[in-house]
């Protein structure tokens, strides 16, 4: 699973590792079916402040759709925790739409059409 990270802003561009990380722990034993996360950190107003931090989030999933979400708070942090779980809830809604079972290591693999 490959991650790549953008920022408009040089706060922003601080949080790469934690943003990483965060997403990598939300994808948790889903990291094998997805190929690549595209992140944004966007300061949407820059200085001026407020609601005004979001992070976009688009995961490529093996063999489906892509899956993109986005977040606006007042802070980097919440803006990434909560892009985190509803990027989860999409992946996870997505594969429960396609047909999957568990394989035997414990990676989910498709079922193929009968």
């Amino acid at each position: 699973m490959k991650i790549h990270f953008r920022s408009n802003d040089v706060e922003g561009q601080l949080w790469q590792q934690r943003t990483a990380d965060r997403l990598r722990q939300a994808m948790g034993r889903l990291h094998g079916l997805v190929a690549r996360i595209k992140v944004g950190l966007d300061d949407i107003n820059g200085p001026a402040g407020g609601v005004d931090k979001r992070c976009s989030v688009e995961v490529h999933v093996l063999g489906s759709s892509p899956v993109a979400v986005s977040a606006t708070a007042r802070s980097w942090q919440d803006s990434v925790e909560s892009a985190a779980f509803r990027i989860r809830q999409r992946v996870v809604q997505q594969l429960h739409q396609a047909t999957w079972v568990e394989h035997q290591r414990g990676a989910l693999v498709p079922v193929r059409a009968r």
